[in-house]
Formats: structure tokens, C-alpha cells, sequence
């Protein structure tokens, strides 16, 4: 999948200790076509190597109201051939010495020319020192647990924020220079950051970089640490990263460092995932080289240690400051298999209200496919916990059958995804501790039938249900569980059903209501309903309210009334009351149901 870079490592104290100060600006109001400038970058290794740039304009209100892109034609060490490099964003240009701003848009689609656009320096420092609040994610949220298909069209939909050409000048644009850059500007984009990717299956890979859109570097076999690792600073020109996911597994991208000062580093010239403040592992980067392309060359490139945190992903740069590295999500996963030795995989996940349960799917199932097969019969056993430091949530289910893996891996996510877009507080999983078990068949069994122990059961008095259960290949089971009946006689409903069954009829007619607290919400998460049990419902028909969540039978008339009325109360009228509850473990997943009509006798 995606392979990212690993680079050098480098002590974020030796980096502080140089302290740089803020470059001398050359404004673009200055810039006429014909001047000559230099930029710096890494085509390979650590070397920081020089190339021409020659000024052939410059666009106004190009990416948006008062902000200007100077176009220029690059000239030296590969770029001939090359073009215009995806990991080159950010790389400094400079103008009689003093520093106009990054190398940052290419020109569409198999340019003949490296022809380049310059983001100004003072609109990349405006912007990572911004305070400006971050704008909406309400597209990248989803329903958890999530399909497959759904996380993946929130990825997809994260990468059109960055990825997206520019298509034509804003309103108003102006073009200072020869009139025919104007049929160029309009097919500037973004270069694009180098996404690198490490430890990832190559069928998971190549969906990923299906769905973001974006060129990733090939795999490069064994690469687990910086390969110039007597780095002792951060310059401009240097390789920097920004990792989604760290460690046995590696998701991220690399680009250049346009300026450093004091402790603060500006880099790309152009958005990342366009997202605002935010909190990403700032790390360095080793380029192995750059692979030629007619359509978009890239430097091939590796995460390195964690400097800093890069705490803003803005329309014109990417920015942060060296230090400490983020809080992040650690994931501990163990992989127990049928045909294979227990493997253990350890990973972290950025921080991030909208990104981490993505992410943190993406790295779970990775892991498992990278060992176990996608399709055909495979069952997966999930156990473990998701801690959020105050709490946890239990992990506790089985999948079977076609998509196991991908089912296994949003499930374990789900808490994770809940958490991060709760209303109550800031909740963001610390850690994730999963034992994942796989075998090769299938681990299924149907509910066959049911009955009672007699065919008259008292009110208030405790029966045994009997359930015959048949597995895939036929054999047949029959479990034993102690029921009570309601209180009062009558006519009532036995539900005996999967998970799945039991959900679709608490949605549709018993109304378990939104969680009203952080605590609510914490036992909703643990009572999640899991395909290796079997449910058992007592439902009883007539009127009953559902308050903040709590079914409440036998109201009378007037207190539903008021609840009704209220509009304030989180009070849900229902036909159908839950009278009692009960489950059964099992070690394969259950399928099916079945429903009895009891008639509950008075007790003698």
C-alpha cells in the first residue's frame, strides 16, 4: 500500500539549539518577468543542491482573494527531464539572496517545461500563524461501525480537499507578465506532497492510492530507519514528513522546508489534507532518489524520527514547530493465526477528531490482510479493549465469510470513530490493545428453533428456553437459558436472534434513543450488540415511553402526554416495550432468529 519514507534521525534539541532567524523577504511586489532566482531541495540523499528559477510572471487572487502565485520556469540538476517533482513542494526560491516563498503548484497534466508556481513566503507564515478556528470535517464523518466501502469514501473525500486542480483564476485574478501565462494559470495544481507508505499489503495499497488520488512511492524492502542519521539540523531545502500513521506500519507524506525560524518551520506551500489547526508527528526525511514520470515525477522518501508536531495544514503551507511530538493513538495488535506463528504489530495514529477512527481503520486492516487471506472461508475473532484514559470499551466479536477482515477491522474502530465525534467531551482513544485470532473455515451456526419448557408459564415464574443451533457443515446444538416472565399475565412476544436482526428491530420500532452522557454513551459502546451471541428479547405490546434512552412501560395517559409535549424531554412514544433481556456467548458467529408467542398465565 502506501509506503512512506524513513528518514534520518536527528535530536529535536541539537535543531532548537541553532535557533534561526526569520530569512530576509523579497516582496512580490517587486518580482518582474525575466529575473532569476535559485531554489534548493534534495534530489537524493541529504545533499542540498541548487537550481535556477526564472521568473515569468506573477497571478493575482490566483488561489483566492489577495493571493498571489508567481509562475516560473525551473532549470538545473534533473528537472529537465523530470519536470516538476512531487516532494519538492516547499522547496525555497530565492531572489538576490533574500527569500520569495516555495515551489508549490505544477502545470497540469505531461508538461513539456518544469514550469512551476511560487507560493510568497509571507502568505505561507500569515497562515501557519493564523488562529483561525478549523473549518468543517462533517464530511468525513461517518455512522460507526462503518463499511469498508463508507471509510473509503471518506478518504477519498479527504483527498479531494488538497488534490483538486484549481481549475480557473478567481474572480478578479490579474496577470502582471506576458499575456500568455493566462492560458496557463489555470491549469496550475497542487505538486502534491510524496506519499510515502511502509508495511503495508500491496492490494491494500493500491485501493488506498486508488481512493486518495495521490502518486505514493514503491515499497522499499526492509526500510525501517533514517539512512543519514548524523543530521543535526533542520535547513531550508531539507526533506520534512508529516505521519498519519507511525511505526511497524508507515502512512504519511514528505515535502521541503521552505523557512526555519527560531523553532517554528514553514514547508510545502500548498495544503496537505487542507484540514487547519491540527496535530500531526513533524519528522524528518531521507529522499533515496527521484523516479522520472511524463505525467508526475516524485522523490522516493522515508519517515524519520519525530522533531516537532506540525500544528497547521492551511490552504497556502504547512507549518509547525520542533519539539516534543504529538499525543497520539497507540495501537498494540496481536495476530493469532491457524497456519502461521503469533505475530505482534505495534503502530500509532495521529490525534484527530475526524482522522484517527480513518486511520486507525486503514492500520487495523492492513495488519490483518497483510497475513491473512481476503476472500473465501476465514473467520476472525476479535478481543481486547479501547482505553480512553477515564474509561475503557471492551472488545469482543467474530466475523466470518467474505469481508471478514474488513468487518473485523471497522469494528474494532467503532468505539473509536464514536468517541471522537461524541457531544459531551473530548475523547480521543489513548490506546488500543487487540488480539486478533484467524483460521481458515468457516464459524457460523444458525438459530434452527426454539421452545419453552412448558407450554404454560406463569407470571413472574423463571422457564428454560431451549435453542437448537445448526452449523455451517450440519451438525446441530441445542442450548439451555433461564428466561422470566413479566409480572403481570398476558400475551407476549419471545425474540430469539442474531445481532443484526435485533438491531434492525430496536431501530425500527423500539426506539433505544441518542446517548444523554459521556457515561451513557461508555455502556451504550460496551453493550454494542456483537455476532457471537445469541439475544433474547421479551417484547410486550401497548404503549411505553422511551426516556433519554430507557423504555417505560405502563405509563399512564396523562404523564406520556406531558412527555410527548415536551419538546425539551428526550421522550420517544413506542408500541412495543422490551420486558426482560438476555444473551448468550458463543464461539462462532450466529445467524438467524426466531420468534415465539407466549400466552403468560397468572400465577396460582
Amino acid at each position: 500500500m502506501f509506503m512512506f519514507a524513513i528518514v534520518a534521525a536527528c535530536g529535536a534539541g541539537a535543531i532548537l539549539a541553532a535557533a534561526p532567524q526569520a530569512p530576509a523577504i523579497f516582496p512580490v511586489a517587486d518580482v518582474r518577468p525575466g529575473m532569476v532566482g535559485i531554489g534548493r531541495t534534495v534530489f537524493a540523499g541529504d545533499t542540498i543542491e541548487d537550481f535556477q528559477v526564472h521568473i515569468l510572471g506573477v497571478v493575482s487572487n490566483v488561489t483566492g482573494a489577495s493571493r498571489d502565485l508567481v509562475l516560473a520556469r525551473l532549470e538545473g540538476g534533473p528537472l529537465a527531464k523530470t519536470g516538476v517533482i512531487q516532494g519538492m513542494s516547499g522547496s525555497p526560491v530565492y531572489i538576490d539572496g533574500r527569500l520569495l516563498g516555495a515551489v508549490s503548484y505544477a502545470l497540469g497534466s505531461f508538461p513539456k517545461e518544469p514550469i512551476a508556481g511560487i507560493t510568497p513566503i509571507a502568505e505561507m507564515t500569515a497562515a501557519v500563524n493564523s488562529t483561525a478556528p478549523r473549518g468543517t470535517t462533517g464530511d468525513l464523518a461517518l455512522q460507526w461501525p462503518a463499511a469498508p466501502v463508507e471509510v473509503l469514501a471518506a478518504i477519498g473525500r479527504l483527498a479531494e480537499r488538497a488534490a483538486a486542480p484549481l481549475g480557473r483564476l478567481a474572480p478578479g485574478s490579474r496577470l502582471q507578465g506576458a499575456a500568455s501565462l493566462a492560458d496557463l494559470a489555470p491549469s496550475l495544481r497542487p505538486i502534491g506532497a510524496a506519499m510515502v507508505f511502509s508495511g503495508f499489503d500491496p492490494d491494500v495499497a493500491r485501493d488506498l492510492r486508488g481512493t486518495l488520488g495521490a502518486a505514493a512511492s514503491a515499497q522499499t524492502p526492509g526500510a525501517t530507519t533514517g539512512a543519514n542519521g548524523t543530521s543535526t539540523g533542520l535547513r531550508p531545502g531539507d526533506p520534512i514528513g508529516m505521519a498519519l500513521i507511525r511505526g511497524d506500519l508507515e502512512m504519511g507524506a514528505t515535502g521541503t522546508v521552505t523557512s526555519v525560524e527560531g523553532g517554528r518551520v514553514y514547508a510545502f506551500g500548498h495544503p496537505f489534507l487542507n484540514l487547519g489547526p491540527t496535530s500531526l508527528a513533524m519528522t524528518k526525511a531521507h529522499v533515496y532518489t527521484v523516479v522520472p514520470s511524463l505525467d508526475s515525477s516524485l522523490k522516493i522518501a522515508s519517515l524519520g524520527p519525530v522533531i516537532g508536531t506540525m500544528t497547521q495544514d492551511r490552504a497556502t503551507a504547512v507549518g509547525g514547530v520542533l519539539g516534543a511530538g504529538p499525543s497520539e493513538l497507540i495501537v498494540n495488535l496481536t495476530l493469532a493465526s491457524s497456519h502461521a506463528p503469533e505475530r505482534k504489530v505495534q503502530f500509532k495514529v495521529l490525534h484527530d477528531q475526524a482522522l484517527t477512527p480513518l486511520f486507525t481503520y486503514v492500520g487495523l486492516l492492513n495488519a490483518i490482510t497483510s497475513y491473512e487471506r481476503q476472500s473465501g472461508a476465514l473467520t476472525i475473532e476479535t478481543s481486547g479493549q479501547v482505553s480512553f484514559g477515564d474509561a475503557s470499551v471492551t472488545i469482543d466479536d467474530i466475523f466470518t465469510g467474505d469481508g471478514a477482515a474488513g468487518a473485523a477491522a471497522a469494528g474494532a474502530t467503532a468505539s473509536v470513530g464514536m468517541a471522537a465525534t461524541n457531544e459531551f467531551k473530548m475523547a480521543l482513544a489513548q490506546r488500543i490493545d487487540l488480539t486478533v485470532r484467524a483460521s481458515e473455515r468457516v464459524e457460523a451456526t444458525t438459530i434452527e428453533r426454539a421452545w419453552l419448557d412448558t407450554t404454560r408459564p406463569m407470571a413472574g415464574a423463571t422457564c428454560t428456553l431451549q435453542v437448537l443451533l445448526r452449523d455451517y457443515r450440519g451438525a446441530t446444538e441445542t442450548i439451555a437459558m433461564p428466561i422470566t416472565m413479566p409480572s403481570q399475565p398476558g400475551t407476549v412476544t419471545l425474540l430469539i436472534s442474531d445481532a443484526p436482526t435485533l438491531v434492525s428491530l430496536e431501530d425500527r420500532e423500539l426506539r433505544p434513543g441518542r446517548a444523554t452522557s459521556w457515561p451513557d454513551l461508555l455502556n451504550r459502546m460496551n453493550a454494542a450488540r456483537r455476532n457471537n451471541r445469541v439475544y433474547v428479547r421479551l417484547i410486550t405490546a401497548g404503549p411505553g415511553t422511551v426516556i433519554a434512552g430507557t423504555p417505560l412501560p405502563g405509563l399512564p395517559a396523562s404523564v406520556r402526554t406531558v412527555f410527548d409535549d415536551d419538546k425539551t424531554a428526550s421522550a420517544t412514544p413506542v408500541t412495543k416495550m422490551v420486558a426482560g433481556s438476555w444473551e448468550q456467548r458463543l464461539t462462532r458467529v450466529v445467524r438467524g432468529s426466531r420468534e415465539l408467542t407466549i400466552t403468560v398465565v397468572a400465577a396460582r
